[in-house]
């Protein structure tokens, strides 16, 4: 069951690609995050600099590495989750929930601008939790040890308990985690080695209050930090015309006192379900934070302007960019009762964001981390910001007959957004001004589809979806850069088709779909900032296919694979030399995996499991570059993951191979300099080889 369409609905049943991963298969798997279930989904693929910076790509809609605003939304059942703007790194810091406590991951495939509003041009990723049980008391405690080649080791503990607090009718369900991910990177001007270590600690509490059969009441917080001293630096140092490292594999080298990554996320939800009969009422009431403390090394940018102009050998340079967000959303819905003739549902919506971000260069000592006595470099302070959504939705189903339904729907959305920024230094110079813009985006839905049967169903598709404009902030006067930015748009246009056989031992999905995407948002950059503006079209294009097999009892076969053409259509606007037919950034044109998992009796009580996948993620091209030149190509890479598990009573063993073979495959490059031509990127590669064990007793 999902609940894709904001209804609780069979996975087969509904009229759009839509893929789910339970929280079993994830803990079988060893999952931590995005990337070791990314390859599960065709058509997603992950742009990584480091754990904590992640961008999702659905059906080839991103802009490249440097993306500043997200085309994929993420939910937490029904709370939007992270920034809808690129002001507090919306595109950049995609929440990566640890799958502590999930019940499923749902994502969506193509636009959700009708029911989701903004940013889920791509689609949508939603964490679907495990709700209280208020009819017993049970729980279970986890630990677990990791280690990774060539590098160190890490750990995890985790634990949950459910208790009915008044029988059958309130239940709170707690959980919590404490996670080491060991690092496997050295830098070589510091001697530090596994300096990409994180640790993550969370949790969630909900209570739900369920006091008759037509009323419940749910109320949830959640935390997760993540802190590393080096994660900020991220990549490989390579060569760009060879891409081999610099230094060896798992090496960089980075100024002393810099890498500084911590990021802490809450969320706090109110929901309510109340049935009238002749309609339910949802009401989803939620107020989230974000506190980013970054401190990224710039020697590479700055130290050859700045060091001879000070007169330096051994200068120095960092960015500090601490980032904070607040949002508040209310999405407030009625919707008829299903099974009827006409299904109908209106709702309305509303987000408050209030941002702020603040940019610091720093000079220091390159060896020991020592400040400078140097004049103040500059200093760019944003904020308060403020964004403002308020959006009205409403679609219909018709079921013409009892094979053919027709869904349309469309949203108006009105989005104002307000920043004032201030400035100050020898890179920035002395500045202080307010911009504003807005939008009035709207988005629709056309979806008939028809069930041949009860086990097959082919569909169509039309939908929309936008990514909200702004005031271009951070940027000094003066560089040519637009005060604000429009927001992005896009069509895409889906046949689909979904059928179960062999007594439903079998499953097969499959879709092919045309995106058409205009007014692109583009990051362009001018004496050395960066800034968006608006230009150049492009189109998607793909096949997408998931099947399922069940051939023997315990026995389960999967495979899904995608094909995506997504390039320009237009040449890019002035300062990013893009051209029409270009690919677009980290895109590859073929994504595949194919998977087996059995599960078997072994005697005396024992059972056990076992299972293995291997995933395949075609070549890229890197990001459109500011100055004429060649992009560079990431080669495509193949990854081979196994799991198996052992099960007695309350007790559960499992074990786990990442990455098998080794791969270096490329999840990101970018330039470590403001001219890209010839100087040297840091390239992020999949962790190598991690192999891990976890335990857990069920009470």
């Amino acid at each position: 069951m999902v609940t894709a369409n904001k209804r609780t609905e069979k996975l087969q049943d509904v009229p759009m690609a839509v893929s789910a991963i339970s929280g079993d298969d994830l803990k079988r798997a060893g999952a931590n995050g995005f990337a070791d279930y990314a390859t599960q989904v065709p058509g997603l693929n992950v742009i990584s600099t480091s754990e904590g910076q992640t961008q999702l790509v659905l059906r080839g809609i991103t802009s490249g590495s440097g993306q500043a605003n997200s085309a994929v939304s993420t939910y937490i059942n029904d709370a939007p989750y992270g920034s809808s703007t690129v002001y507090a790194g919306g595109g950049l810091l995609t929440p990566d929930l640890d799958p502590a406590d999930l019940e499923r991951i749902e994502v969506l495939r193509g636009p959700q601008g009708t029911l989701y509003g903004a940013n889920s041009l791509g689609g949508l990723v939603k964490f679907v939790t495990v709700p209280p049980d208020a009819t017993r008391a049970f729980g279970y405690v986890s630990t677990g040890y990791s280690s990774v080649k060539g590098g160190g080791s890490g750990f995890s503990e985790r634990a949950m308990f459910n208790v009915p607090l008044i029988a059958d009718t309130l239940a709170l369900r707690v959980n919590a985690y404490d996670r080491k991910d060991p690092g496997y990177i050295d830098n070589v001007a510091t001697g530090k080695s596994d300096v990409n270590e994180a640790t993550v600690r969370g949790g969630r509490a909900e209570v739900r209050w369920t006091p008759t059969k037509t009323l419940s009441v749910s109320l949830s917080a959640l935390a997760q930090n993540l802190d590393s001293d080096g994660l900020a630096n991220t990549g490989v140092d390579v060569d760009p015309a060879t891409l081999q490292p610099l230094y060896g594999y798992q090496k960089q080298s980075r100024a002393a006192g810099t890498g500084l990554f911590k990021i802490k996320y809450r969320l706090y939800d109110a929901s309510v379900n109340a049935d009238f009969g002749w309609a339910k009422l949802v009401s989803s009431s939620s107020y989230s934070t974000q506190k980013v403390n970054t401190d990224q090394d710039v020697t590479a940018a700055y130290g050859p302007v700045l060091n001879p102009a000070f007169g330096l050998d051994n200068g120095g340079y960092s960015i500090t960019d601490p980032i904070t967000l607040g949002k508040f959303t209310q999405d407030l819905r009625l919707q008829s009762p299903e099974d009827q003739a006409l299904e109908w549902r209106v709702g309305v919506f509303y987000t408050r964001e209030s941002t702020t971000n603040q940019q610091l260069v720093n000079g220091f000592d390159a060896t020991t981390g020592a400040p400078l006595d140097l004049p103040p470099l500059g200093a760019i302070s944003v904020g308060p910001g403020i964004f403002k959504e308020w959006a009205g939705y409403a679609d219909l189903t018709w079921h013409v007959t009892s094979q053919l339904s027709i869904l349309v729907g469309g949203r108006y959305s009105k989005d104002k957004t307000t920043f004032t920024q201030t400035g100050s230094g020898l890179l920035v110079g002395d500045i202080g001004f307010t911009t504003r813009s807005k939008d009035t985006p709207t988005t629709f839905l056309f979806n008939p589809s028809f069930k041949f049967n009860d086990d097959v169903m082919a569909y169509i598709r039309v939908a929309s979806g936008f990514r909200p404009g702004g005031p271009n902030v951070g940027v000094p006067p003066g560089l040519g850069a637009p005060v604000s930015f429009g927001p992005d748009k896009l069509t895409s246009y889906e046949l689909g088709f979904k059928a179960t056989m062999l007594d439903r031992r079998m499953s097969l999905d499959a879709d092919v779909f045309y995106i058409d995407w205009s007014h692109i948002q583009l990051t362009s950059t001018a004496g050395g900032f960066s800034f968006l503006g608006n230009g150049g079209k492009a189109k998607s294009q793909g096949v997408e296919a998931s099947w399922k097999y069940a051939p023997a009892r315990g026995l389960v076969l999967s495979a899904n694979t995608s094909y995506t053409d997504a390039a320009l259509t237009a040449d890019t606007p002035p300062g990013l030399f893009g051209y029409d037919g270009d690919r677009l950034p980290w895109v590859p044109k073929w994504n595949a995996t194919i998977g087996l998992d059995y599960d078997f009796p072994i005697g005396g009580g024992w059972s056990g499991s076992a299972g293995a996948t291997y995933n395949y993620v075609g070549g890229r091209k890197t990001d459109f570059l500011p100055v004429p030149g060649p992009r560079l190509n990431a080669p495509s890479y193949h990854g081979i993951n196994l799991h198996a598990g052992s099960y007695y009573g309350a007790w559960t063993l499992q074990a786990y191979v990442k990455n098998l073979t080794n791969q270096r495959g490329i999840t990101s490059l970018t330039s470590e300099t403001i001219d890209p031509q010839g100087s040297p990127f840091a390239a992020s590669y999949v962790p190598p080889r991690t192999v891990g064990v976890n335990v857990t007793y069920d009470f």
